[in-house]
């Protein structure tokens, strides 16, 4: 694991800087350019490639000197839901981006970043790489415009275009299970959605705020008061401090003993609200994260998370995509499994 002393070299700032950054201290007056420095550092000095024993012959051969050779001229498109400095809010679609452009650099891709839907410019690559949660309007409209299209991080239905995604009602299994193991009973869930970008018929539309639900019911252990979403709304650190103060000031001393939030973003935020409370986290109440994002690591205390692997997400992305240049074929959808990361923000319960 990457130190903060690692981090500050890479991005040539202080330790102060870079501990402060990753752990979203809004006091804190750097430039956008200095936190975008800091958090790539943090993803490129963190990632480790899951590679399985028997690699995919054809895409080796393809990423060998002659093969990229070949490749130079050929270029992949990437769009972004996130602008530059919304990515910055939550990380989880820059280590994607990240992923997508070392797996295009090995195989010699040329790589174009769009910041809007150019018609033009997009028509001329020879891929497209979308990254994020588009509306199914502009995803159609995306494969419209270009026939060799992957979608990374969409749940709408696999139509003629590829797609990959995280297995999220895994990830959320494994977080409740961890809890659960560790003994607690009263688990809240703190989170938001944004329902506009998301397909489903259930009131609630991610996996994770489903899963959630439908395992406490199993056990018995779902509470309306331990529930908090919000619709429509941003899963950043902002959002998941205001609905944490929102919480706190519902529960008085009836606080559960663990809080689940959304994704790391929203833990952090969690975090920074029941801190300035002075609830102690793991003793009073123990917090769980997802998705593992390379500052989770470093936040106090070290955030407990279920690991997504968002630089290979990025990986599959083009794979896809480059396996559809070379055989186009039928459409598929990959799903990438999760890990539990068990750090220093769990524990088992307080005494009741």
């Amino acid at each position: 694991m990457a130190t903060i002393t690692d981090i500050a070299q890479a991005a040539k700032v202080s330790i102060s800087t870079v501990s402060r950054v990753l752990n979203y201290d809004a006091t804190l007056s750097v430039t956008e350019e200095t936190k975008r420095k800091i958090f790539e550092a943090a993803e490129n000095l963190n990632y480790t490639k899951y590679k399985s024993k028997n690699k995919n012959k054809a895409l080796e051969k393809a990423a060998s000197a002659a093969a990229a050779k070949a490749l130079a001229e050929q270029s992949i498109g990437i769009i972004q839901w996130r602008t530059d400095d919304e990515e910055l809010e939550d990380i989880y679609y820059m280590a994607i981006r990240l992923g997508v452009e070392k797996r295009a650099a090995e195989l010699g891709y040329n790589v174009l970043k769009f910041s809007q839907i150019d018609e033009q410019s997009i028509q001329a690559t020879d891929g497209l790489l979308a990254i994020g949660k588009f509306t199914q309007e502009t995803v159609r409209q995306l494969q419209q415009l270009h026939a060799n299209l992957c979608v990374i991080g969409s749940n709408y239905p696999l139509e003629e275009y590829d797609s990959v995604n995280t297995d999220f009602i895994q990830a959320t299994e494994l977080a409740v299970n961890h809890l659960l193991t560790l003994g607690h009973e009263k688990i809240a869930f703190i989170g938001a959605e944004e329902s506009l970008n998301l397909h489903g018929y259930r009131r609630y539309k991610t996996p994770t705020v489903n899963t959630y639900i439908d395992m406490m019911e199993s056990k018995n252990l779902f509470d309306e008061n331990y529930f908090i979403v919000k619709e429509n709304s941003r899963l950043d650190v902002q959002t998941g401090e205001e609905l944490t103060k929102q919480a706190l000031a519902k529960w008085g001393v009836a606080l559960p003993t663990a809080i689940l939030a959304a994704n790391d973003a929203f833990a952090i935020g969690v975090i920074h609200t029941l801190t300035a409370h002075k609830v102690k986290i793991p003793e009073e109440v123990s917090v769980m994260g997802i998705n593992d994002l390379s500052i989770s690591r470093y936040v106090a205390p070290p955030l407990s998370t279920v690991h997504a692997f968002t630089e290979e997400m990025g990986e599959a992305g083009v794979n896809l995509l480059h396996e559809r240049l070379q055989n186009p074929g039928v459409s598929r959808r990959v799903f990438l499994s999760t890990e539990l990361t068990v750090r220093e923000s769990t524990a088992p319960p307080r005494p009741l």
